[in-house]
């Protein structure tokens, strides 16, 4: 007989009488022996992600319904607040994959880096144009001083969506720092207007001020991408499987979002707060409307982008136009997991 976490066993090495091991002694004899032998560690996946608010509900949501347990993927989405500090995290190998997208994407891209995107999970804009209550149509934003988070941003490209849409001169632009700048900004009068994500958004509106350009506005003017997966190029084509497991994931808590509303409203308390069961309710109708049931990137949301930096002088109108748009993303992991099904059974 031999030990086995300190108890008698049966000898792994046990024989019948021809001198052979016997089927079920050696059965028996391994599943005896200690679980740990046989567990897999799940694989830590650090994920970083920008901004805290609507647009990453659904990292929240896998969080915390722990979702990625069954891919044996141990997920740890990480807050860190600029586009640019993200994207040099995961360029020093600290992460491999993140929620971010849109502009940033086609900077990193023409500055030499290799992050693409790999889904477009909100493939457009859900930015308003909140305003004080005199101004009453997008013409009257001539002459006035209007707020984005930083230029280049999400929030720049909305506003600026807007300007170009309706043919506005003569704005502002002034860079605020974040959404809670904008909106201390906005309410104490510093700002005739800014552009504001769900919740603060729905706050302003409750205050009395004017929703002078709304998401469905922005998206009847151009096709965007405002949040999505994004991935080092490089180590996506050498880690499909993680790639692969992370959009299913994703998609899953996409799934849960759209039928299970009173946890995902638990989990928008959890990550952030809001005091207003009003307010909860608004933002979670807001987050069933604008998630992608695959995330597959549109081409033409791209094309877009790289149109309006180079017209706002974000980047390089020589190298952007010497750089096909396929370098910006892969859509070959979301079509693998189409081809297998798994959407068409996740909404059935």
């Amino acid at each position: 007989m031999s030990m086995i976490n300190g108890r008698q066993g049966p000898d792994i090495m046990s024989r019948n009488r021809a001198g052979r091991f016997t089927p079920v002694a050696v059965l028996i004899s391994l599943l005896l022996l200690p679980s740990s032998i046989w567990a897999q560690p799940a694989k830590r996946l650090a994920f970083p992600y920008s901004p805290i608010g609507l647009n990453c509900l659904p990292w929240f949501v896998a969080k915390d319904a722990k979702i990625f347990e069954k891919y044996g993927i141990e997920f740890d989405p990480v807050f860190i607040g600029a586009s640019s500090a993200l994207f040099n995290a995961m360029l020093s190998g600290a992460a491999d994959l993140a929620g971010s997208g849109g502009p940033a994407v086609i900077s990193n891209i023409l500055k030499g880096g290799d992050i693409i995107h790999i889904t477009a999970m909100v493939p457009r804009f859900t930015q308003s144009i909140m305003v004080k209550s005199e101004i009453k149509k997008p013409e009257d934003m001539a002459g006035k001083k209007i707020g984005v988070s930083r230029l280049g941003t999400v929030t720049h490209f909305a506003l600026q969506t807007a300007l170009d849409g309706y043919g506005i001169k003569g704005v502002t632009i002034l860079q605020m720092g974040g959404q809670p700048e904008a909106f201390a900004g906005l309410s104490r009068g510093s700002v005739d207007g800014a552009v504001f994500s769900p919740p603060y958004n729905f706050q302003l509106k409750k205050m009395g001020f004017t929703e002078l350009v709304s998401p469905n506005d922005l998206a009847k003017l151009t096709e965007f991408i405002t949040n999505g997966i994004v991935a080092r190029r490089s180590v996506a084509e050498k880690d499909k499987e993680t790639v692969i497991k992370t959009i299913k994931g994703t998609a899953e808590a996409i799934r849960l979002i759209q039928t299970d509303r009173e946890f995902t409203k638990k989990v928008m308390n959890k990550w952030m707060p809001m005091k207003d069961n009003e307010m909860v309710e608004l933002v979670y109708r807001f987050a069933t409307e604008n998630f992608s049931k695959d995330g597959t990137v549109p081409e033409g949301a791209l094309r877009g982008m790289v149109k309006q930096m180079v017209q706002s002088n974000l980047v390089d109108a020589k190298l952007a136009a010497a750089t096909p748009v396929t370098a910006y993303y892969d859509n070959r992991y979301v079509e693998e997991v189409k081809r297998s099904g798994f959407f068409d059974q996740l909404w059935k």
